[in-house]
């Protein structure tokens, strides 16, 4: 089957799936979602049976969607809508998330389902759980999602239209903001790994605003917002009812570094004993299953 993949960019999802549907002996093509004039040559010039979005930031022209089955891989769950979705997710305390593989219409995220998969959500960074949960139940579901194309052609399938949540906004800085005076450990913590990656924290470090990222539950209290200390290149600072480490930030016009590259200060702060290793991520290691398709011990 020839495949268009439609996206915004070649991002870790497009380029599992990529290499998962080539496996299954689908010929992929990718074409990067620049304007509506781009997209309407790829599709006239490459003929597709499907045109598959894994990641959009923008609709589909409707001159597309209206003449080809195009699919949306939205991190979601079924009637979810609306950019930011994981970030919503883990801001929420979501305890289940999933993948749906929805039908591209009009209004945006709305139309029928071809394929869904949920996962149980784990205290993790987005990234962590972007690359993992997300990419395969997205696998799943797109493979689904194909299988049945064949069926919705002959007329014995169709998609599902479900009940629709309300649409949420592109999450903003102000909806992440850390209130250090009144913030517990786990808000604050929800508020990094929701903007883990991209686009980060928007807070101030030694005076100065700044991203930061990458953060940890400490064990230590002190005043909610001061600095601690440090603990190897990253530096302390005190919650409403703990604190949490915080590994990364970048200053304006700067890239992502760990904080001591950053702010030199952080050579001045004491350095706080860590009695135990920090939590790291776990890892994952799976494998293919009798249809071909990758798996990994969620």
């Amino acid at each position: 089957m020839r495949i268009l993949f439609l996206t915004h960019a070649f991002n870790s999802l497009t380029q599992r799936l990529y290499v998962e549907l080539t496996a299954l002996g689908h010929e992929i093509s990718i074409e990067f979602d620049i304007n509506d004039s781009v997209t309407v040559e790829a599709v006239k010039l490459f003929k597709p049976h499907l045109i598959l979005a894994p990641y959009l930031r923008r609709a589909i022209p409707e001159a597309i969607w209206r003449e080809h089955v195009c699919l949306i891989v939205h991190p979601g769950i079924v009637g979810d809508r609306g950019p930011s979705a994981l970030d919503w997710a883990i801001l929420n305390g979501e305890k289940e998330w999933g993948v749906t593989v929805l039908q591209a219409e009009a209004e945006m995220d709305a139309g029928p389902v071809w394929a869904s998969e949920t996962f149980p959500m784990r205290e993790a960074k987005k990234s962590s759980l972007y690359r993992n949960e997300v990419t395969e139940a997205a696998v799943l579901a797109v493979t689904t999602a194909i299988g049945r194309l064949p069926a919705y052609q002959a007329g014995t399938w169709w998609p599902q239209a479900v009940a629709l949540r309300p649409m949420h906004a592109l999450m903003q800085q102000i909806d992440r903001a850390i209130d250090w005076t009144k913030d517990s450990t786990a808000i604050v913590l929800a508020k990094l790994n929701c903007a883990d990656g991209f686009p980060g924290v928007r807070d101030s470090l030694f005076g100065q605003f700044c991203q930061i990222y990458n953060g940890r539950v400490f064990s230590a209290r002190g005043i909610p917002g001061e600095v601690l200390g440090r603990v190897g290149e990253g530096v302390v600072r005190a919650t409403a009812d703990g604190a949490v480490w915080i590994g990364h930030c970048k200053v304006e016009g700067g890239i992502k570094l760990p904080v001591a590259l950053v702010f030199p200060e952080t050579a001045v702060l004491g350095e706080i004993p860590v009695t135990t290793n920090p939590p790291q991520p776990p890892f994952y290691k799976g494998g293919r299953d009798s249809n071909g398709i990758w798996r990994s011990p969620l």
